[in-house]
């Protein structure tokens, strides 16, 4: 979805938060980085808006920063984002992070049910884009710039509470023609339902799985140090997946929410993804031999009120990392 999916939802009014965000991933090497654009508007106090960015390599550790800009100056790059244009430019403490890219095509997805859309949920998310082509550079720090061509997925979320634990994991490239995306959300760290919706696409097919209660059972959970495991089931079909990263190369940062509570959100996206998939003709039906498909990049993202050890976060009040 692109166009009105990708237009501001805030209008000046206190207690609300807006994301736009993007994960480029650049297949020449196994390199990513992570762009986000948002505006934030405490309960009481000042709006204030920011530009988000990590560059990844693997084996490195991540470079990470952000810069406070004007809300007009956001809702400027985030007007570009609706014809698939996207700039910017932060401080990291190893130099400037800059890029001027363009997305074409991968709209029109689907990666979650309609009718999770239509709850008065206090968190809204549109998937705009995903698997879509890139191109452009990208200047990480004294270095010369980067001529990427890859994919890149492209979110929009807004709302009035942050949701207290995450975990996400998107593989562009899963096997010789796949992809694969897993999505744990639990509003509430202390209590309710969470909700995991996963993706596959193999062989030319989609899978769904985020029927009733199917979307209540599936697992997308941390399982050791930068590795998130995924178990989701239909009558059909199971898919059990690992995605894992070096934990060197997460990069961390502090979220507020308009109440005045923070949220811890690390992140590398040169993740690797393995994903075995078993078959059956009817839910009576013996399953297959396993099918493995490999990822050799992915995002993967932990999102909970305690900071992860060894991970260093940028505060709210910061713009370069520090210790948690």
């Amino acid at each position: 979805m692109t166009g009105d999916g990708t237009a501001p939802r805030w209008r000046g009014q206190a207690g609300f938060f807006e994301i736009w965000f993007v994960v480029v991933f650049d297949h020449a090497g196994r390199r990513a980085w992570w762009l986000r654009y948002s505006t934030f508007a405490p309960r009481v106090g000042a709006a204030r808006a920011t530009l988000w960015a990590a560059a990844f390599e693997a084996g490195q550790p991540a470079r990470w920063g952000k810069r406070f800009v004007s809300t007009a100056e956001l809702h400027m790059a985030a007007a570009d984002l609706q014809d698939g244009v996207v700039t910017g430019r932060v401080e990291t403490s190893d130099g400037p992070l800059a890029w001027h890219l363009r997305l074409r095509g991968g709209d029109g997805i689907i990666r979650g049910p309609g009718w999770l859309h239509r709850l008065p949920t206090p968190t809204r998310v549109a998937h705009l884009r995903a698997e879509a082509l890139v191109e452009g550079s990208i200047q990480t720090g004294r270095q010369p710039p980067t001529v990427v061509a890859g994919t890149a997925a492209m979110k929009h979320l807004w709302g009035t509470r942050r949701v207290e634990e995450l975990f996400w994991i998107h593989c562009p490239r899963l096997g010789d023609d796949g992809a694969f995306e897993a999505t744990s959300v639990r509003p509430r760290r202390a209590h309710g339902l969470r909700v995991s919706p996963v993706w596959l696409a193999t062989g030319g097919r989609e899978h769904r799985f985020w029927g009733v209660p199917g979307i209540l059972r599936n697992v997308v959970e941390p399982d050791g140090p930068g590795r998130l495991r995924v178990r989701a089931t239909s009558p059909t079909i199971r898919v059990e997946g690992v995605a894992a990263c070096d934990p060197r190369t997460l990069a961390g940062y502090v979220y507020r929410d308009p109440s005045g509570f923070d949220v811890h959100v690390a992140q590398s996206d040169v993740a690797t993804c393995e994903v075995v998939v078993r078959r059956r003709a009817h839910r009576f039906a013996a399953w297959s031999e396993p099918r493995r498909l490999v990822g050799a990049v992915a995002a993967v993202e932990f999102h909970h009120p305690e900071p992860l050890p060894g991970v260093r976060y940028v505060a709210w009040e910061s713009t370069t990392p520090g210790s948690a």
